[in-house]
């Protein structure tokens, strides 16, 4: 935000509470700043000054939907900033060293042009931050009851958490067992549902595998048959020209007047001169060695001109081998072998892998038993878990049907009975119970679900009243918001009923910060800060602003909630007479 705060009022409250909102080009709003007091906060004005549309703005700090219609005409952007102090749970990676506060900010624009809808930006700590960031950080500490806050309370979700966040530790604790459980016993039944229908699958894969293996095994490759088979099927097929070329050599050699008579008759002119000359010597024995490896060439070429004979029989069976390793490489061996290779190593590596999917696929009868065994166990212990959460349900719906009757008797609605419904239902991720909520409004009335027993000023006041019970039962800053806005809770409310309206939540703001929207000057006489929205002409359009009264100011106000007029003597009389009760009764 542009500027800090000068505010440093002692802190009443636990956890984190918004100091300054900042809204800027918001539908009416041009540019208005609320620095926000610890307690309660009221914003009032005429029907129509843009009092909601702060909440709205607000609304954007906590990831709500942006719409390009809540930009104000003419501006490029709607923009609204809040600064939180402390920093919230959860806000460490937004933060800077020694940061104190975190300012959030969210920016809302058209689409560019020729296209629909609306641009977002979202900003932790000065940084570019997904919207549902906003959601996580700013709404685990700012919770907004709207007007739709009845229709919601309709919800049975809704109102089982309603119950358990009234249920305190003890419930939590019993909701997380039961969560370990339904995890554990859903884990196994999805794991046994698998193998169930995927049973045809697996027996079609397992009879492919076994082919394939059978077919592998058939041929039985060898690791270093790729080089000793094709040497051999080259002799095989070149045993005639092989042999005939070894004879001929060998003759060349060995044969009558050839190599091996005219390397003797050389030997033996030297020994005729032997021991003359060391230099000649010398050479008689280069003559001698090679006149006997001639001798043991020739004799080793007519060996294998001998042992040499075509084998139409193995050539074929040689050549039936070599195509079926090769239809084996092609169809188990490497990718895209060259043709007629063969690769018998990635043949029997790929056989080594089908051997133990076989085994995986063989044990398949024996886990989906050991499942069926391990899902009944794991069911017995859900159905356990699931009727001791049920307990602590029913333990706390008595809990809070009191404390709302309390609540509510003190709302102006004496004969009120609040009943919470408990009921079994199949096991599921919240719990195997279904929530209810019924209302008897009246002494003799029968107790209904709450869209149907009360009047919409009735349900505002029931709606009250749960707040106020959850909040009796738990802890700023330890699971629960410690900023709590009310959007008009007090609508349908009026006379004395309006006053034990603003007395509760002149309580709910003890230890946490509550923004209320109200038209109620019983409501807004108990607040720590009193902000009037109000609506005047700039340059022929209407612009909003907001203003903190104090004192006189404050008075003028109230008379004006309380006649329709500012001016009224009388309404000042009882605008005074109102602030003196709330100031005494706090």
């Amino acid at each position: 935000m542009r500027r800090s705060l000068g505010w440093r009022r002692p802190w009443a409250i636990i956890g984190t509470v918004l100091s300054e909102l900042l809204i800027r080009d918001v539908g009416v709003i041009e540019e208005v700043t609320l620095e926000l007091a610890p307690g309660l906060n009221v914003l009032t004005g005429e029907t129509g000054a843009g009092k909601t549309m702060v909440v709205s703005a607000l609304e954007l700090l906590l990831g709500a939907r942006a719409d390009a219609d809540q930009v104000r005409a003419g501006a490029s952007a709607a923009v609204v900033e809040g600064r939180l102090v402390p920093p919230p749970p959860g806000a460490a990676e937004w933060l800077g060293e020694g940061d104190e506060d975190l300012v959030v900010s969210r920016e809302v624009a058209p689409a560019s042009a020729g296209g629909s809808g609306s641009r977002s930006r979202a900003r932790l700590g000065g940084r570019l931050a997904p919207v549902s960031a906003l959601s996580e950080v700013v709404g685990g500490v700012v919770e907004v009851h709207g007007q739709s806050d009845t229709v919601r309370l309709a919800q049975p979700a809704v109102q089982r958490d309603l119950l358990d966040r009234f249920g305190g530790p003890p419930l939590a604790e019993a909701k997380a067992r039961y969560a370990a459980a339904y995890r554990a016993w859903r884990e196994a039944a999805d794991e046994l549902e698998r193998l169930q229908e995927g049973e045809r699958e697996r027996l079609r894969e397992l009879d492919r595998l076994r082919y394939e293996l059978d077919e592998i095994d058939r041929i039985a490759p060898q690791h270093d048959e790729d080089e000793t088979l094709a040497d051999e099927l080259r002799r095989l097929e070149h045993a005639e020209a092989l042999g005939a070329a070894a004879a001929a050599a060998a003759a060349a050699l060995t044969d009558d007047g050839a190599a091996r008579d005219a390397l003797g008759a050389a030997v033996a002119a030297l020994r005729g001169v032997a021991g003359v000359d060391p230099a000649l010597s010398s050479l008689l024995e280069r003559a001698e060695g090679l006149a006997a490896e001639t001798q043991d060439l020739g004799l080793e070429l007519n060996a294998y001109a001998a042992g040499i004979e075509a084998d139409p029989q193995r050539l074929e069976a040689l050549r039936e081998r070599h195509a079926a390793l090769v239809r084996l490489t092609r169809k188990y061996g490497s990718d895209a072998p060259a043709p007629g290779a063969i690769d018998t190593a990635a043949v029997l590596a790929y056989a080594e892998q089908a051997r133990a999917r076989v085994a995986a696929l063989e044990s398949g009868d024996a886990r989906a038993a050991a499942l069926a065994e391990q899902v009944v166990a794991l069911e017995t212990a859900v159905t356990e878990a699931a009727e001791a959460l049920r307990a602590q349900r029913r333990a706390a719906g008595d809990r809070l049907a009191a404390t709302v009757a309390g609540h509510l008797e003190e709302l102006a609605m004496p004969d009120a009975r609040l009943e919470v419904v408990v009921e079994p239902i199949p096991p599921a991720a919240h719990g195997a119970d279904r929530v209810e909520l019924l209302l008897a409004a009246n002494a003799g009335e029968p107790a209904l679900p709450l869209g149907k027993a009360a009047s919409g000023g009735e349900r505002s006041r029931v709606a009250l009243a749960l707040r106020l019970a959850i909040a009796d039962a738990t802890t700023p800053g330890d699971g629960d918001p410690s900023v709590l806005v009310f959007d008009e809770v007090d609508a349908g409310v009026g006379g004395a009923t309006a006053l034990a309206v603003g007395r509760k939540l002149a309580r709910l703001a003890r230890g946490r910060q509550v923004l209320c929207v109200t038209h109620l000057a019983q409501l807004a006489a108990f607040a720590d800060a009193h902000f009037v929205v109000s609506k005047r002409r700039v340059d022929g359009r209407t612009v909003a602003a907001v203003e903190r009264v104090e004192d006189a100011a404050r008075v003028t106000e109230l008379s004006r909630m309380l006649s329709g007029t500012p001016d009224s003597a009388r309404a000042a009389e009882h605008a005074e007479e109102l602030r003196a009760l709330a100031l005494a009764e706090r």
